[in-house]
């Protein structure tokens, strides 16, 4: 558990470690709606399907936008989060957000063959782009919180949101709900890369934490060692990535409907997981103050 006893080393008081309480299950339920329905989105105008790009911009809306305004309480807070964007990654979410949702739904009703649905379409993208980056971003600009404050954090979420839209491009197609532009062998093996990917991504992430002072090193100890060391190698790893790409190496493009469904909760759950296990680990630095007697 994160130390909460003041301390006094030397003529220094130092108030000890912190752990953040205000993001939890509602802000990692906005990012994990925001990763896998931009992936699923930039996937899908990739593979120029319409009901995908429609699936992903209701999941971001939806989810995302769900889960933001249940955790601001007041649809007013929303609008004055947006008044900052120069400054403040929150602002430039939920810009890019509305934007991704604008475009996106306005390219959907064109008739085929329109001149306007492709450029739509790849606008759109680039803001789902933003969408499904702009977390890490936010996190990174916390340096009170050193676990979050890597460049790495703006890396995962990227690779993230695109196996979790690769995963349900697979899941969509195998059901038949979509079709595939893409060769489905291909798309299999791009999903292997990319659970490898992110793997070592998180290897990465964790190797970097340790040399992030007391803070970081706190905050490492908790996700693997202390009370959120089972939910981490368990969901966040076992589950999500190991288990994943063992199936995906196993089924491949030509596995079953049991297998493919197991694949994508298992992807599904480990990259909720991840993420609202980063955020409950989140330790503010010691605060230090010399002593005056």
């Amino acid at each position: 558990m994160a130390r909460n006893i003041p301390l006094v080393v030397g003529n220094q008081f130092v108030a000890g470690f912190r752990r953040q309480t205000e993001w939890a299950g509602l802000i990692a339920s906005a990012f994990f709606f925001g990763k896998v329905g931009a992936g699923l989105f930039m996937i899908s105008v990739f593979n120029e399907s319409r009901i995908g790009m429609l699936i992903g911009l209701l999941i971001v809306l939806c989810g995302k936008g769900g889960a933001h305004m249940l955790y601001l309480g007041k649809p007013l807070r929303f609008w004055r989060g947006m008044r900052r964007p120069a400054s403040s990654w929150v602002s430039r979410g939920f810009w890019a957000m509305t934007f991704m949702l604008i475009f996106g739904f306005s390219a959907l009703p064109l008739p085929e063959g329109s001149p306007l649905f492709m450029p739509l379409a790849i606008i759109a993208g680039v803001f789902a782009f933003i969408v499904a980056i702009y977390d890490g971003f936010l996190l990174t600009s916390s340096p009170a919180i050193p676990i979050w404050n890597t460049a790495l954090m703006p890396v995962m979420c990227m690779f993230y949101a695109l196996l979790g839209g690769t995963t349900m491009t697979l899941f969509l197609a195998h059901f038949g709900l979509i079709n595939l532009s893409i060769a489905g062998d291909l798309l299999a093996n791009v999903e292997m890369i990319l659970l490898v990917v992110n793997l070592i991504l998180v290897v990465l992430y964790l190797s970097a934490s340790i040399n992030t002072g007391a803070a970081g090193r706190e905050s490492f100890d908790l996700l693997v060692k202390g009370p959120y060391a089972v939910p981490f190698f368990t969901l966040a790893i076992g589950i999500g990535l190991v288990f994943t790409l063992l199936m995906t190496v196993i089924g491949g493009a030509h596995a079953g409907p049991g297998v493919v469904a197991l694949i994508t909760v298992a992807d599904l759950v480990g990259h909720y997981f991840i993420f609202f296990l980063l955020l409950k680990v989140g330790v503010f630095k010691p605060v230090l103050g010399h002593l005056k007697i």
